[in-house]
């Protein structure tokens, strides 16, 4: 079975269990007598277990947070990949890193957050956002906490806006001294990769991403 692509017709917060979609297309109801028809739903970095389909009304009808993912809310437009258990990969455990220890990547696939609001709050979890925001997103992200060693955080700009993220005390390491603000230069494409090393958020990558002490732009 192939992974199928539609969209969520409406906002959900992190504890609906039934919602629209634009598509049912590859989404099936599963037969535990045979074990067929098992479909997971992929929204931004949840895993879904599909209970239930409504071909007519485009509801379905799931289970929240499984594969070891954490349920969330997700805004309408959001992206949904529907699929049988074996294309998705084999789901790992997110693994820290520091200076001593080796970042492990598995198969499982890692969708896009989609960022909407004026002031997205980052919480410094580990994940991959895209700003699809109309004007400037002012985003915050806090000081990385021990909890928050080896987290990496990707954020990519899908508008032509100065975005901005802003940290909770000077903890960006780029350049000599630490700096606070992050500022997207306008346009599509251009974005940051960091990762919690020590109480600093390391610059890993990024392209089109200045600080506001030094002006200097993140290399690609």
């Amino acid at each position: 079975m192939a992974i199928n692509n539609t969209t969520i017709t409406g906002a959900i917060s992190a504890t609906v269990t039934q919602f629209a979609v634009a598509s049912t297309t590859g989404i099936t109801a599963p037969n535990f007598q045979t074990g067929s028809g098992i479909t997971y739903l992929l929204v931004d970095q949840e895993y879904m277990q599909v209970s239930a389909v409504n071909t007519t009304t485009l509801v379905v009808q799931v289970v929240r947070g499984v594969l070891g993912s954490i349920a969330a809310a997700h805004t309408s437009g959001s992206l949904v990949q529907a699929g049988a258990p074996g294309d998705f990969g084999t789901p790992t455990e997110v693994v820290g890193i520091s200076l001593t220890t080796q970042e492990v990547v598995g198969s499982m696939k890692s969708n896009a957050v989609f960022l909407t609001g004026s002031a997205d709050a980052l919480t410094g979890a580990p994940g991959i956002f895209v700003v699809k925001t109309a004007g400037v997103d002012a985003m915050t992200i806090p000081t990385p906490t021990a909890t928050m060693e080896g987290n990496i955080v990707e954020v990519w700009s899908d508008t032509t806006n100065a975005h901005t993220i802003t940290a909770a005390s000077a903890c960006v390491a780029t350049g000599i001294a630490l700096k606070t603000i992050l500022t997207f230069t306008a346009f599509r494409g251009c974005g940051v990769r960091l990762r919690a090393c020590n109480g600093t958020w390391q610059l890993i990558g990024g392209s089109g991403v200045a600080t506001a002490a030094n002006g200097g732009v993140v290399p690609s």
